[in-house]
């Protein structure tokens, strides 16, 4: 299952339009606890009521004209107990059909509660109903269209089902099988072990075969692997019928017409989405699965808005333009209209990675997109088409023409998993049998066969894409079987914490020595500003890596070095009258690496004095920190970190210093120290001298003892003697100390 804090899918379901696909043996409230626990959220129960009572089917035994009333007409309908008198003004109640029938005494939509009355001087009891009566729909041209089937004086708000209980489930999106009422129904029917039933698909075909007058030609199999259609002819476009326009209703969609409705039905139903085209305005009865050609780049898609598409944006073409979106949304110029007589019906299956990219560059989620974009089942293709196929040609009074197109170049393929009970019991923490976890994927519709030992292998439906390692089998069998069949245990076992590596512990042992000193820690950001880079006057040779995206301006580049964002953590600290400073940083900085893809990475510890030597007292006066403060800070630090063979050299320093050491450990450079120049400490507004310190840490630990190690002592008492010597100024005191040690061993133990 993802992680916590994925948002969900809400896909309203219906309880009567998922009882024709499976039995539910517990009540509305039970149903939802259990695909809760199953990892389907039931976020919402409503219950939905008719806006009426009391309302039946009646039949119309008799219409005459009314005696006073040119308009109105007098209708003898029957109950099946007793007939009534009803002056009727609609004008298409006929003879010998049913119709919806309120009586006296039964309450119509908005709480009108009726009773026999007088009309131009004809008794009236009750009222044959339009649906705006009903609380349907604002039609009152009218009068409500219902089955003729039903049973006589049956109540009419049980005959249709207009109560109904609607789940909102949670769906989670590495489950778009679960975004139709089939892929709950395979849930319910696992849950409570029910069979599942699938809509039965028969109609007959016409004799005409499609091939005589469509086309399906895929460019790009790799974008659209799979394209079926079917041909339907001698359509009429309506209204659809009370029962398909109340269940688009209960699921949040607006019905539109009897051929649109139909694929927006299917896609509830199955979860294969669909388009039709008016065949009639595709030239040359053809369809194109193809990428834009140089100079389309845009496409006005059904609500009427122009889209800027790429190179990369499938389109649907007939044989001269773009007719749509592919997976995401028709376009005008193929739409159905109220004279469409031929629908060319797609349905199709897309690369799922495709129409996430291009559904984002448009800016454009639609509920194909949505299921398209997450994968949906590409052998339930053919099936949704044919049940859309079925409803049309039923609803829109046409013929299916013989044959359908199916382009299926390159068939997606289906894994083939194995699953180990010994396994899945370990993971789980249970003690399944086999029998058990074979008998719990069978009821998920994972047919499971034995192997050998204790593996299985699962064969891996299309509807299932979810499903790619051994760990998604256990974790249906965990949903299944219940996690709260899990035992709940302590781990045991003896948890031991790794040594420090010598990095880390010189790391921690780094920052005592320093905080012991009187400095203080500070974290700055990995990204900075251009404004921070330049702090060290453009001199710095290494040039930084810039984000291609970045959050602001402050945050542009990477850093190079952790000096800016130490002077600008001093600088801060100035502003707010803090004006002894103590700052170090150990952290790692990003060098861009030449014909790379990545930056390399360098840990280092750079650190910031500022302001007086001491603490000001009653009795001491206050003196600025220099040069020689700061060399004892690094001197006590290296020192501390068992740092071999430290020397200091005025030579190599960088170009921002004014004055300062090279820092070598064992004759090998690995920082600085020194005063920087006067014009960065104006360039922030911070008087007086600014005194750093730049150490690679990374070559510090290649150079340092892993552990101090015992040395006896000396037999003799120390000899101590003070050698002064009169030199050039210009000789560095690291040269004095070669000297003395290299002429003064073996006997000179510390100079």
């Amino acid at each position: 299952m993802p992680p916590g804090g994925v948002k969900l899918a809400i896909m309203r379901l219906p309880i009567n339009w998922l009882r024709e696909f499976v039995d539910i043996p517990v009540a509305p409230e039970v149903l939802a606890d259990r695909l809760t626990l199953v990892g389907f959220e039931v976020e919402g129960i409503e219950q939905v009521k008719p806006d009426f009572s009391g309302v039946v089917v009646g039949r119309a035994a008799r219409v005459e004209p009314h005696p006073n009333a040119d308009r109105l007409t007098v209708v003898e309908v029957e109950d099946g107990r007793r007939t009534y008198q009803v002056v009727c003004g609609a004008p298409d109640v006929t003879a010998d059909r049913l119709y919806p029938f309120a009586p006296p005494g039964a309450t119509i939509s908005e709480g009108r509660d009726l009773k026999a009355v007088k009309l131009r001087g004809v008794l009236s009891e009750g009222m044959l109903l339009a649906e705006d009566e009903l609380g349907v729909s604002s039609d009152h041209a009218t009068l409500m269209a219902i089955p003729q089937d039903l049973p006589l004086g049956h109540d009419l708000a049980e005959a249709l089902q207009f109560a109904d209980v609607v789940l909102e489930v949670g769906v989670t999106p590495n489950r778009p099988d679960c975004l139709s009422v089939l892929g709950l129904a395979r849930e319910v029917a696992a849950l409570f072990r029910q069979p599942l039933r699938h809509p039965k698909v028969e109609f007959p075909e016409a004799d005409e075969a499609i091939d005589q007058f469509a086309k399906v030609t895929i460019l790009d199999p790799v974008a659209c692997p799979r394209y079926a259609a079917r041909l339907l002819v001698g359509l009429q476009v309506g209204p659809s019928p009370f029962w398909m326009r109340h269940r688009l209703q209960l699921v949040g969609l607006r019905a539109i017409n009897n051929l649109v409705d139909v694929t927006n039905y299917v896609l509830l139903e199955l979860g294969q989405p669909l388009h039709a085209f008016d065949f009639d305005r595709l030239a040359g009865g053809e369809i194109v699965v193809r990428m834009p050609r140089p100079g389309e780049k845009t496409f006005v898609t059904l609500d009427d808005q122009e889209r800027q598409v790429d190179p990369e944006t499938l389109f649907i073409c007939d044989g001269a333009r773009p007719v749509a979106l592919a997976g995401i949304m028709g376009g005008q110029e193929s739409e159905v209209v109220e004279n469409t007589y031929r629908v060319l019906i797609e349905s199709a299956y897309f690369n799922p990675p495709h129409i996430r990219r291009a559904a984002k560059r448009l800016g454009l989620s639609t509920e194909s997109s949505y299921r398209f974009e997450r994968g949906v089942d590409p052998d339930g293709v053919i099936r949704a088409l044919e049940r859309a196929a079925q409803l049309m040609a039923a609803l829109g009074g046409g013929q299916v023409l013989q044959g359908r197109i199916d382009a299926y170049p390159n068939p997606v393929p289906r894994p083939r998993l194995t699953l180990r009970v010994s396994r899945t019991n370990q993971v789980l923490g249970t003690n399944y049998p086999m029998e058990k976890v074979e008998s719990l994927l069978h009821d998920l519709h994972l047919p499971a066969i034995h192997l050998e030992g204790d593996t299985l292998a699962v064969q891996v439906p299309s509807h299932r894409g979810d499903l790619e390692r051994e760990i998604d089998l256990i974790e249906e069998v965990a949903r299944l079987g219940g996690f709260e069949e899990i035992p709940v245990t302590l781990p045991d076992g003896v948890v031991a914490m790794p040594r420090p590596t010598l990095p880390v512990r010189l790391g921690r042992e780094a920052k005592e020595i320093l905080l012991g000193q009187g400095f203080f820690e500070v974290v700055t950001y990995s990204f900075q500003s251009e404004r921070l880079e330049a702090m060290l006057g453009g001199q710095d040779t290494t040039s930084p890596l810039y984000l291609a995206n970045p959050l602001s301006e402050e945050q542009a580049l990477m850093r190079t070095s952790l000096l800016p964002g130490l002077l600008e953590a001093v600088r801060r600290n100035t502003l707010k009258q803090n004006l002894d400073i103590r700052l170090f940083e150990l952290a790692k900085i990003f060098v861009p690496q030449p014909g790379a893809d990545l930056p390399r990475e360098e840990e280092w510890l750079v650190g910031v004095m500022h302001g007086s030597r001491a603490e000001p007292s009653w009795h001491t006066r206050p003196e600025d920190a220099d040069f020689y403060d700061l060399k004892g800070v690094v001197e006590k630090l290296l020192a501390g970190l068992l740092v071999r063979k430290v020397s200091f050299s005025a030579q190599d320093l960088p170009p921002y210093f004014r004055y300062g050491a090279g820092v070598l450990a064992e004759g090998e450079t690995v920082g600085w120290l020194g005063e920087l120049l006067p014009t960065l400490g104006e360039r922030l507004d911070l008087p007086g001298t600014l005194l750093v310190f730049l150490l690679n840490f990374e070559a510090l630990c290649r150079r340092a003892e892993a552990f101090p190690l015992y040395t006896p002592l000396h037999r003799y008492t120390a000899v101590y003697r003070d050698v002064a010597l009169v030199l050039p100024e210009n000789v560095p005191e690291a040269q004095v100390h070669q000297a003395l040690h290299r002429h003064g061993a073996p006997w000179l133990e510390e100079a």
